[in-house]
Formats: C-alpha cells, structure tokens, sequence
C-alpha cells in the first residue's frame, strides 16, 4: 500500500499502457484499478482539493458515443461516480472537432448542443486537448499541482485482474463496434459473433436503434478485406 497520484482504469491501461509508461517516467506514482466511471482519477489530499474523475474521449470517439446515444449513460456515470465519491468530473475531448465537421460531415451544431447539455445541464467541465500527447501532458502537470504525493490517498499499487470470461470477451468485442447499449440488443438478437458477422444490412436493421447507416458500418467492418497501411493492396 503506498499514496498514489493518478489511478488509471484498467481497461484503458490494456487498450493504452502508454499512458502509465509516460506519467510514471515523470515521478508520479500510477495504480491500475478498475473504475466504476471514467478512465483515470487524478487524486487530491483527503481535505484539500478534490479528485477529479476523467473521462477520455477522441474526437471520433465523442462523435461515435453521440451517435448511438451512450454518451449520455456514460456521462450519467461518471456524474454519479464523481458525486457519490467526493470526485469532480471531467471529460477530455482529444482531437479536433473542426474534422468531424469536414470530414465525416458532422453538423457542428449537433455537436455543440450535446456539449452545452453537458457543461450546462450536467455540471461536467470539458477540456479540450490537440492530441495524445498533450493529453499525458496535462494529466502529469494536474497530478503535481492537486498535491504531493506522500500526503495523497493510499491505495494498492497493483491489482490482480481476473481474466475475462468466454461471454465476457464476446461483450467486449461488440462493445467496441456499437457501444455497450446496442452490443447487449446485437448479441439478444443474434446470439452469436459470427451470427452479427453473417447478418445483412437489413437484419442488422431490425435491432432497435440501429438504422440504416449503422447497420452498413457493421456490415463493412465484417466485409471489408484489411491491408497493412500505406502498403496499398497486393495482388
């Protein structure tokens, strides 16, 4: 048991051991734990400032997680997590927001209603970083300035994780297509990952909350032949 300045989420750690690499390499001292909301909890000396509970999300990412609605379940969870614990909030937006609009022709309006909602309705601040690196950057500079770390919250350096089960994986991967909302509606209407792979756009359309473009962005991912970038296509 030692004090420890940042927690990082353990399924972020798996997704991006970077993240603990590069702030641990600055002096500050990193646990891996699972979160019951957000992907690291930044921690203040019990009495002083308090924690903040971070929520990091790419530009892409926040577009995805409007798109199929579970910004609003997660941002619900980390409201609750944050309050029930004594934490603040915060989601990071990483990227730019000006490419959505050029690129996957996002209405910047869109955008910006379900940012005001947020800030706004849901009391949970927003910050905006250029990339990852800046990210790990900022999250280093905030873990210093909440305090020293001798006089932060013990806590266990290292978690024993259990690995995950049959059932468990296979939610995880269709979470990664769709959200943890509609991979539960895919996997009750079609059981199975190979039977998502072999659906046509049409049966995919017949989950509740999945329209026609989800259902072709499902559909592509499972039909789309992969080729190691910038090496083009080989014959």
């Amino acid at each position: 048991m030692t004090p420890v300045d940042v927690i990082i989420d353990s399924r972020e750690d798996s997704k991006h051991p970077e993240f603990k690499v590069k702030i641990a390499r600055e002096g500050l001292r990193v646990a891996v734990q699972e979160l019951p909301a957000g992907d690291f909890l930044l921690l203040a000396p019990p009495g002083r400032k308090q924690s903040i509970l971070v929520e990091r999300k790419t530009a892409d990412d926040f577009a995805n997680s409007i798109r199929d609605g579970r910004i609003w379940e997660q941002s619900k969870l980390l409201q609750e997590a944050a309050l029930q614990e004594g934490h603040r909030p915060l989601i990071v937006i990483e990227g730019s927001l000006e490419k959505l609009e050029k690129y996957r022709n996002w209405r910047v309006q869109s955008i910006l209603r379900v940012i005001d909602t947020l800030v706004l309705d849901m009391n949970i601040p927003i910050l905006y970083t250029p990339h990852k690196d800046a990210t790990i950057a900022w999250i280093i500079a905030k873990a210093k300035n909440l305090g020293k770390t001798e006089e932060k919250r013990v806590v266990k350096m290292r978690v024993e994780k259990k690995p995950l089960s049959i059932e468990e994986r296979v939610l995880y991967v269709t979470e990664g297509l769709v959200g943890p909302t509609l991979a539960r509606r895919l996997l009750a209407r079609f059981k199975t990952l190979k039977n998502v792979a072999n659906a046509s756009t049409y049966e995919l359309m017949s989950v509740e909350g999945i329209g026609e473009k989800r259902a072709q962005e499902i559909y592509a991912i499972f039909n789309t032949p992969w080729h190691e970038p910038g090496l083009g296509e080989q014959a």
